[in-house]
Formats: structure tokens, C-alpha cells, sequence
């Protein structure tokens, strides 16, 4: 394989490349100036039946949420190992990514939607590899010359390798990750749902909820609104919060609260430490510490034990 090798993925797309049919596009490699080699897309399209195109992933774990004037459906896939990572960079929409156990490449299907066709064809998905990693990206009408009352979002389904480390950079929209290695997600808004993380987790988030359960690593949030729910973590976690409620139980190492501004805190059942370090508004329950506590001495009198 040569060196820096980036593989464009043929994709489908009935609004994109052609109405009432499917396209894929011809790929041509061709030198580029930082050295790697690139698959560029020509403007040559080859009429290819959509069975061809083998993605097995079930879109429908997706809700229909919002209006959709315009539909269309992308799929890419790439071979790929599970001592890869997976950059993926997902822009707006609904995103699950899951670990398949046996599965050997990244596929993955969107559902396009826009409030018209001229944006409905300038949303898409590149798949590439660039040295070790594999990267995922969603491509977005310009957004330069004014929307008004247009929309264009891609909800997205990624499936990997069980296991395979992830790099995920969202905009906004809820997201589900499960299955996966070492995992990283810096999202704007939206919900986040982790599940079983073989590895240690972070996430930076501006708003929304985060749900984990389940990280055989450590886990680190940065959270700037919404509550934050954490169980089942082998390593150490520590969480600095904005504002919002915190609940952290079943930690095998230590829970550390760096900083708090609104919003209760509840921790039970660690085998390490607690700490909090600042804290503004909201009680503080604990109880189950098999280490030391310490938390602000303005909220000694009033922290209480029990579930």
C-alpha cells in the first residue's frame, strides 16, 4: 500500500448524482503536491444497480425527526482493522456509531435530507484513509450564501470493527456510540448515549445530556450544560460541569468533580477517592467511598449519605 494512499469510496446517492437511479462515480488516482496519492472524482458517472453497492446497515435505527422535503441515501464502506482509528467528522443529524464484532471495514449509510434538490446534491460522504487512520466525512451545502428558511442534515449510521478507536467531532443532533475502543467525541448540542467503551472515554460538550455506562478505561467530561450520568467505569472519572446535575456510581478508581456550577452532585459505591474541587449551587450526596472525601468546606454541614 503506498504511502498516505487516500481511498474516496464509491457512493449512492439517487438526489446526488442522477433522479431515479442510482450513480457511482469513476475514481482516479492521480500525485498531489504534499506527496500522498489521491483519489480524485471525475465527472465521468457509471449507472451502477444499488444492489452492487453491499453497506449492511440497518438506517432505521434512525428517527424520523424534523421535515425532509428532500430524501436521498449515501453509502460508503472501506476495509479497516480494530487497531485503527476512525476520524469522523459528522457535521448536523441524528449519529449511532457501533462496534460489530467480525466486521472488517467501516461502512456506513446517511440519510440525506435538504429543503431542496440543489442542496440535497451537495450533501455527501467521503471515506479515505490517510497513513493509519480512517476518515469519515460529511460535506454540507455552503452555508455563504444565506439560508432563510433552508435546512440540509445528514443522519448518520457508522458501523466499525469491534473495538476500533474513534475520533468523532459533531455539530449538533443527538448521538449514540456503543462498541467501540479508546473514544473520543467533541460535540456541540445534542444528546450523547455511550455505551461499553474498551478503553478510556472523553468528551467535550457544550449542551445536551450525557449518558455512559459501561468504559473499561477512564473517563474525562467537559460539559457546558445538561445532566451527566455515568455507571460502571473501571478507571477514573472526572468531570468538570457548567451546569446541571452530576451522578456518578459503580467506579473502580476515583471520581473527581474538578469543578460545578449549578446543579446537584450524587456519587455512590467507588473504591477510590471523591474529590470536588469547586462548587456553586446544589447539594452534594455520597455515600459508598471506599477512599477518602473531600469536598468544599462550605458544603461539608449540609452533604448527606445514602442512595
Amino acid at each position: 500500500m503506498i504511502r498516505g494512499l487516500k481511498l474516496t469510496t464509491m457512493f449512492l446517492g439517487f438526489g446526488a448524482l442522477g433522479v431515479g437511479g442510482g450513480w457511482a462515480m469513476g475514481l482516479f488516482a492521480g500525485e498531489v503536491s504534499d506527496g500522498a496519492t489521491r483519489l480524485d472524482v471525475t465527472a465521468q458517472a457509471t449507472k451502477l444497480d444499488p444492489v452492487d453497492i453491499d453497506v449492511d446497515v440497518d438506517i432505521s435505527v434512525l428517527a424520523r425527526n424534523g421535515r425532509c422535503d428532500f430524501e436521498a441515501e449515501r453509502r460508503v464502506a472501506l476495509a479497516a482493522s480494530a487497531d485503527e482509528w476512525l476520524r469522523l467528522s459528522a457535521g448536523s443529524g441524528e449519529l449511532s456509531v457501533q462496534g460489530r464484532e467480525g466486521l472488517t471495514r467501516v461502512q456506513a449509510v446517511a440519510r440525506a435530507c435538504a429543503s431542496d434538490e440543489r442542496a440535497l446534491d451537495e450533501l455527501t460522504l467521503t471515506l479515505e484513509r490517510v497513513d493509519r487512520d480512517v476518515v469519515l466525512s460529511a460535506h454540507y451545502p455552503d452555508r455563504s450564501r444565506g439560508w432563510d428558511n433552508e435546512y440540509a442534515r445528514l443522519d448518520l449510521v457508522v458501523e466499525v470493527p469491534l473495538h476500533m478507536a474513534v475520533d468523532i467531532d459533531d455539530s449538533s443532533g443527538s448521538m449514540e456510540v456503543g462498541g467501540t475502543g479508546e473514544t473520543r467525541i467533541d460535540d456541540s448540542s445534542g444528546s450523547i448515549l455511550v455505551r461499553q467503551v474498551e478503553g478510556p472515554l472523553w468528551i467535550d460538550d457544550s449542551s445536551g445530556e450525557i449518558d455512559v455506562r459501561g468504559v473499561s478505561g477512564d473517563v474525562e467530561i467537559e460539559d457546558g450544560s445538561g445532566e451527566v450520568d455515568v455507571t460502571d467505569v473501571l478507571g477514573t472519572v472526572r468531570v468538570r460541569d457548567g451546569s446541571g446535575s452530576i451522578s456518578v456510581f459503580e467506579v473502580q478508581r476515583d471520581v473527581v468533580i474538578d469543578s460545578d456550577g449549578s446543579g446537584s452532585i450524587s456519587v455512590r459505591d467507588v473504591r477510590g477517592d471523591f474529590r470536588v474541587g469547586r462548587d456553586g449551587s446544589g447539594g452534594i450526596r455520597y455515600s459508598g467511598i471506599g477512599g477518602q472525601v473531600d469536598i468544599p468546606r462550605d458544603k461539608r454541614d449540609r452533604a448527606r449519605g445514602g442512595r
